[in-house]
């Protein structure tokens, strides 16, 4: 899951009266969009490589990865480049590498990088691999590079098999990924019991976020303006963001507020919040 957010740190979080105007689109309340959006505009930056003029470069690139004295981290930094080069033998290479390499973080770097390819021609074999996995994290990623593809059905799929406890609960490691795979009512009453449980007061700010993602505004706010009026900064700039999915009259008020704050930070997220909110702007 660690994977799939690295889509999601893309687009951090943003919110005028103008949000309530009809039609106007609020980013901040919807984030499975963004995260579409931010995936589709990755793949667009480099779908077009020239694979005959890349293939010396990819050659090289592999023999340094099957080069007896390369390291894991040389291998993953030539993953990592190979990964913004869209050719069906980068996406060869990749497969082979989920279905043979033995070092876990480097198949996992192999699943995170077909989903960045849209690699499609993979999917048989991360359903398979899937399947036969013991290791519920690489499942899961696998599920959100399935999610990557917009495979969404397959990942819940996926999901579905392995994210149950006995008692018929939710793994919370799955939560996150299914949101991406549209499973919404799922996650919004896994956190409303996670809500109701006896948390300290930094885990009930955090499943208050986590509500707000899910379209719930009355039990959320009082924390939320609570945490955006506190002193701690990187609690007050992801209260901005939820304030900005809320985006009330009050929770505009306070947003404004903000953006004349003594923390230069905290001004100017509000500021971009409000922006984003005026303009009705997607990710860009």
């Amino acid at each position: 899951m660690k994977k799939i957010m690295i889509f999601t740190i893309l687009f951090i979080i943003l919110t005028t009266a103008f949000a309530q105007q009809e039609g106007t689109y609020n980013r901040f309340r919807h984030l499975r969009d963004e995260f579409i959006a931010v995936g589709k505009d990755l793949f667009d930056s480099y779908k077009d490589t020239d694979c005959e003029e890349a293939r010396t470069d990819i050659n090289i690139s592999k023999t340094i990865f099957y080069s007896d004295t390369s390291s894991v981290e040389s291998k993953r930094d030539v993953m990592r480049w190979l990964g913004h080069t869209n050719c069906q033998e980068v996406i060869d290479f990749y497969i082979n590498i989920l279905n043979n390499d033995p070092n876990k973080e480097i198949r996992s770097d192999a699943v995170l990088y077909l989903g960045w390819l849209r690699a499609k021609s993979s999917i048989p074999h991360l359903l398979e691999t899937a399947k036969k996995g013991n290791d519920l994290a690489f499942v899961v990623e696998i599920a959100g590079t399935l999610c990557v593809m917009e495979e969404y059905d397959m990942a819940a799929s996926i999901l579905d098999k392995v994210c149950f406890n006995e008692d018929g609960s939710v793994k919370k490691y799955c939560i996150g990924t299914y949101e991406y795979a549209g499973r919404e009512k799922l996650a919004r009453n896994f956190w409303l019991l996670e809500w109701e449980k006896d948390n300290d007061e930094d885990s009930k700010f955090g499943i208050a976020l986590q509500l707000v993602k899910n379209g719930i505004y009355d039990i959320t706010f009082p924390i939320i303006k609570e945490t955006v009026l506190g002193i701690d900064r990187n609690k007050r700039k992801a209260a901005l963001t939820a304030l900005g999915a809320i985006a009330t009259e009050e929770a505009l008020e306070l947003i404004e507020n903000c953006m004349n704050d003594e923390d230069f930070m905290i001004a100017s997220d509000a500021k971009f919040i409000m922006d984003c909110l005026k303009e009705g702007r997607r990710y860009k």
